[in-house]
């Protein structure tokens, strides 16, 4: 996973904590997932036994042990060497293959190379979108699936991100993080801005799910009436034509 803002570090810089974080969001299995995202992440993936898969993104190995625990033979890319190395330590037999490099640009060796790839909760950190997803892309073969974990687009307004849906570029802070102690940044792009990256690259899209889990559970001063409820969050799902 990949914070990226002007005179920023990125989660190199806070690599424990971050760590800390995963490990309560992971205790519980992918059914206990507290985002809601982890199952219908990997049912969207469907049959991965066997298959090659990347996860984009994949910071300490969260989302990589979830898949390779599905039989899958997995590669795990992130820009954050220390984050590949606690993901290295914590499995050191597991099979997974942790690389350290920027999905967001292109990389020659992976071209062609999965037959799936997954990203959980990093479209949002990647300042060069486009990028990342001309890579992903370039990284499957045909007939190839991707799925993507994101912050819903439009939740950026609900929950005050920004003022302005359209005034895409904009970046402000993941707050929950920051209270943390994890100094991570938000990228906003519009949903349009996203679905035109990913067709640009020869996908197709197959499915867009929002997801119910913490629909009711927003920041006191979110854009919301008393009760109302707001997806948090969205799944992409893809295919390579």
């Amino acid at each position: 996973m990949t914070a990226q803002t002007p005179g920023a570090g990125d989660y190199d810089d806070y690599a424990d904590e971050y760590a800390t974080y995963v490990a309560w969001r992971e205790q519980a299995g992918p059914e206990g997932d507290p985002f809601g995202l982890l199952a219908p992440l990997l049912d969207l993936l469907g049959d991965i036994d066997g298959s090659r898969v990347l996860d984009a993104g994949c910071g300490e190995g969260y989302l990589a042990r979830a898949l390779a625990a599905r039989g899958a033979r997995v590669t795990g890319i992130d820009r954050s060497a220390r984050l590949i190395g606690l993901a290295r330590a914590r499995d050191p037999g597991s099979g997974i293959d942790y690389q350290v490099a920027d999905l967001s640009r292109p990389l020659p060796a992976a071209a062609g190379r999965f037959d799936a790839a997954a990203s959980y909760l990093v479209l949002n950190d990647v300042r060069d979108y486009r990028g990342f997803a001309g890579t992903l892309a370039a990284s499957l073969a045909p007939g190839g699936r991707l799925v993507l974990a994101l912050n819903n687009p439009y939740g950026a307004v609900t929950d005050r991100h920004v003022t302005d849906y359209f005034d895409s570029g904009a970046v402000s802070r993941y707050r929950g993080l920051w209270e943390m102690g994890i100094r991570a940044y938000y990228h906003h792009r519009t949903l349009e801005n996203y679905l035109d990256a990913f067709h640009a690259g020869g996908l197709r899209l197959t499915k867009l799910a929002d997801v119910p889990a913490l629909a009711d559970v927003h920041r006191p001063d979110a854009y919301l009436p008393p009760g109302g409820r707001f997806p948090r969050f969205m799944l992409l799902a893809f295919t390579k034509t």
